[in-house]
């Protein structure tokens, strides 16, 4: 048992090491291009009182990593990724009418154009220099600030607001989480994409697990998720799996990770040549829904 590395969640300190840190800071990229680094991470430890898995220390000012992040190999995966937007806005769209969306952490824009398709109205908050030029020359209306000074000015402005593999970056989870609950008009609804530690596809995997990167510092469980809902003013509604939209190029790209990718690929090949995008629906992706509690 250690008693140095307080939860970010609950703030305990009985925690137990998972991993100790196998990364080298200066060789952490922020981009989809792999390395041979991209799946070390820094030390991870569990709480033992709420099942959250974090990296201890975490990082100081980590956000500012990514105001100068450019990323040419995201660009490559446009269609892929509006494809999954299509989906998830079909789920979406399934339960909820249109209104005031702000995507956290939009990148270049693809979700948002695909919202605004279906009739929200979008913003889009990207602290990338480089991702939020692109998406405003495609006439979006983008915040290039954090959580905390955008909630300063525009206290229950949005009817929805989405976060796609974002909440693992965060720091300070539970404030930032604060800040969009105070962001959200009153029911408003968030609903974010991550990944789920406890998931079948983490314990057979273990290390190997895809999520497991050096930018990913947060790891949540079902259970450390909704825990930290309800500390930041929100209920859980619903909890499915992501549907994620695999082309070719996306596929190879992400299995590249792996020893045994070119066979895996060849192994796919086949099933490309069919369809050119397949729909995939793994345990242990996280699409979550929350609903702001009112006040009474």
């Amino acid at each position: 048992m250690r008693n140095n590395s307080k939860c970010p969640i609950c703030n305990s300190k009985k925690t137990r090491e998972l991993y100790s840190s196998n990364i080298d800071i200066l060789k952490l990229t922020f981009s989809y291009t792999r390395t041979p680094d991209n799946n070390k991470t820094f030390r991870v430890v569990k709480c033992c009182n709420c099942s959250h898995v974090f990296c201890s220390p975490i990082p100081k000012m980590f956000y500012k990593k990514y105001e100068k992040v450019t990323d040419k190999e995201y660009l490559k995966h446009k269609l892929a990724r509006k494809l999954t937007a299509r989906e998830v806005l079909k789920l979406i769209t399934k339960y909820y009418s249109c209104g005031r969306l702000l995507d956290v952490g939009c990148a270049t824009g693809d979700f948002l154009l695909e919202a605004k398709k279906c009739g929200f109205s979008v913003e889009g908050l990207e602290l990338s220099s480089w991702s939020s030029k692109i998406a405003r020359s495609r006439g979006l209306k983008i915040h290039k600030k954090t959580l905390r000074a955008l909630s300063e000015k525009n206290k229950n402005s949005y009817d929805f607001i989405t976060m796609w593999g974002v909440i693992e970056h965060f720091e300070n989870p539970t404030s930032e989480m604060k800040y969009i609950n105070k962001l959200l008009k009153p029911n408003g609804i968030l609903i974010l994409w991550t990944g789920d530690i406890n998931s079948l596809t983490s314990k057979i995997m273990g290390r190997r697990w895809w999520y497991w990167q050096g930018q990913h510092i947060q790891y949540f469980t079902k259970n450390s998720l909704n825990f930290l809902a309800s500390l930041s003013g929100f209920e859980n509604i619903k909890t499915q799996i992501y549907p994620f939209v695999a082309n070719y190029e996306l596929l190879n790209n992400s299995l590249s990770r792996y020893r045994l990718h070119t066979v895996i690929i060849k192994f796919l090949w086949p099933l490309f040549l069919v369809r050119k995008q397949i729909i995939l629906r793994l345990p242990g992706e996280m699409l979550w829904f929350g609903k702001k509690i009112s006040k009474k």
